[in-house]
């Protein structure tokens, strides 16, 4: 008899231990989702991250191209008037 309880004790034991392994098993499925999400996020983030610089980069070269623009118009305006100064100096040096 004493050996009966023993073993019922000892069933009891291993019934608990599979109980917990059960929930250590739903834990596990729960962080392998929680994983999962993650990666996905990393990979979302990344996404994100190289068409930002993309755009970085595109918008970098039409501000460059706009200020070289402003530049080549401001150059153009200015050769024009020394131009006209030039020409002007010119024709009152004739005698």
């Amino acid at each position: 008899m004493r050996a009966d309880v023993r073993e019922l004790k000892e069933m009891r034991a291993d019934v608990n231990d599979l109980k917990n392994m059960r929930e250590d098993m739903e834990d596990l499925k729960v962080m392998r989702a929680d994983l999962n999400d993650l990666k996905e996020g990393q990979k979302r983030l990344e996404i994100g991250q190289e068409k930002l610089q993309k755009n970085l980069i595109a918008s970098l070269g039409l501000y460059t191209d706009k200020i070289v623009e402003h530049f080549d118009a401001n150059t153009e305006v200015l050769n024009k008037r020394v131009y006209k100064v030039e020409t002007e100096i010119e024709r009152l040096n004739r005698p």
